[in-house]
């Protein structure tokens, strides 16, 4: 009866301790799960603060760029946008700047790569196909900044600048029926815009509708169009209409925003010698060659002016330079003496 009674109070050591044992082990196991998840959180905590840093990071790079786009410091914005790029690959808003950026530093190259990686990823922005247009523009392809600014058009018709930098490139090729109706949309959404009313201008004189050019160059400098090429454009329109005097006045003030415009120079000596100014031929002339040793042109406009000035040994100098170089350029010279003789002859001046 003990002995059973033993049994019965102790017999079940073995499996108390095996309980016992697997509690540890339970306990055991329950504490590698809680490490393996405080492990896990860790992780994950710190690949959620990575990615966090690095998002935070890319705004950083992006929203400085943007402010050294900004103040047109090019160098400092491809630094930032390059380190936005190294964190997102395919990040449009760098991809688009990097392109600006290059662009305005000349690199064409680089500039037309990024913006077309851009176009790639998202090619509905209206402002990215303006980019591209003007890009293609600026190295004289045509039919691509049409096909962009085109597109620009399509997406907003309402953005002025997309609506000019067309009409330009229409002017370009000669679609002047083109470009009239994008001009005066644009022109309608800013009244005022002086490029708007110059393009305008250009594409009447174009069509050889010189009142209405000489009408969209003047409102052009009231908008406040200060530019040597407005001027002489507008001086050219002038003389066209034979408004000398107001011409003269033009070319003059195309002269001050580039004294070495050419072909304002070789203008105003060209009006001058009509006018049988030939000292002022001379000196017009003279700057003219002085910019340009190749230019024919000014040389043949300098030696009539000294040969109808009654300098005949410079005029003689001039001419035999020409014909070393190409007879036909020489006789071009006497050609144009003549011929101005002739309109001597018939207009003396007093």
């Amino acid at each position: 009866m003990v002995y059973t009674m033993y049994r019965t109070l102790f017999g079940n050591v073995h499996l108390l301790k095996h309980i016992t044992d697997m509690n540890s082990v339970c306990q055991k196991r329950d504490l590698g799960n809680v490490v393996a998840f405080i492990l896990s959180l860790v992780i994950l905590s710190t690949t959620l603060s990575t990615s966090a840093l690095a998002e935070d990071s890319l705004q950083i790079y992006l929203q400085r760029g943007g402010r050294w786009l900004l103040k047109d410091d090019y160098t400092n914005a491809l630094k930032d946008f390059q380190s936005a790029l190294r964190l997102d690959p395919d990040n449009f808003d760098a991809l688009k700047s990097l392109g600006v950026a290059h662009s305005a530093l000349g690199h064409q190259e680089e500039a037309r790569g990024y913006l077309e990686r851009a176009y790639q990823i998202d090619p509905f922005k209206p402002g990215l196909s303006n980019n591209l247009g003007a890009l293609f523009s600026n190295e004289g392809n045509s039919s691509e900044a049409i096909k962009y600014f085109e597109a620009a058009v399509s997406l907003d018709s309402n953005n002025a600048v997309y609506l000019t930098n067309l009409g330009q490139e229409y002017i370009k090729i000669g679609r002047i029926s083109l470009a009239l109706p994008a001009l005066h949309r644009a022109r309608e959404l800013e009244p005022d815009k002086a490029v708007i009313l110059f393009s305008l201008g250009n594409c009447y004189a174009a069509s050889n509708s010189l009142d209405s050019a000489e009408h969209y160059f003047e409102r052009s400098v009231t908008a406040g169009g200060r530019t040597a090429q407005l001027f002489y454009f507008l001086g050219t329109v002038k003389r066209n209409l034979e408004k000398t005097d107001e011409a003269e006045q033009n070319f003059k003030q195309a002269l001050t925003y580039n004294t070495r415009h050419q072909d304002c120079l070789q203008s105003l000596g060209m009006l001058y010698i009509s006018q049988q100014r030939y000292a002022e031929t001379v000196e017009q002339a003279r700057r003219i060659v002085e910019i340009d040793s190749t230019s024919y042109a000014g040389w043949i406009l300098l030696g009539a002016a000294y040969a109808l000035g009654g300098m005949t040994p410079q005029a003689d100098s001039i001419l035999q330079r020409l014909f070393a170089v190409d007879s036909t350029i020489g006789f071009k010279m006497l050609d144009f003496i003549g011929n101005e003789q002739k309109k001597r002859q018939a207009n003396p001046q007093e």
